[in-house]
């Protein structure tokens, strides 16, 4: 095999559809084409399959309050 392109050493993400379906990161491609993939851990693929999305420091301090601080900074 050759050297991996900058495109090759970059993960490339797919999402399936069927019977099986979600976004999947791909590990390896095979000399023949196969493609051997792993479900995306990632938190932008977390919070897409549960459907939620994150909130600002605003919305935060609105629901939470302040947090406490060291001082620092």
């Amino acid at each position: 095999r050759t050297s991996p392109t900058i495109h090759e050493t970059m993960a490339a993400h797919v999402t399936l559809a069927g019977d099986l379906n979600g976004d999947y990161v791909v590990d390896e491609r095979l000399d023949d084409g196969r493609l051997v993939i792993r479900p995306d851990t990632s938190a932008e693929a977390i919070n897409r399959r549960l459907g939620v999305e994150p909130i600002s420091a605003e919305e935060f301090e609105q629901h939470f309050g302040h947090l406490p601080t060291d001082d620092e900074g």
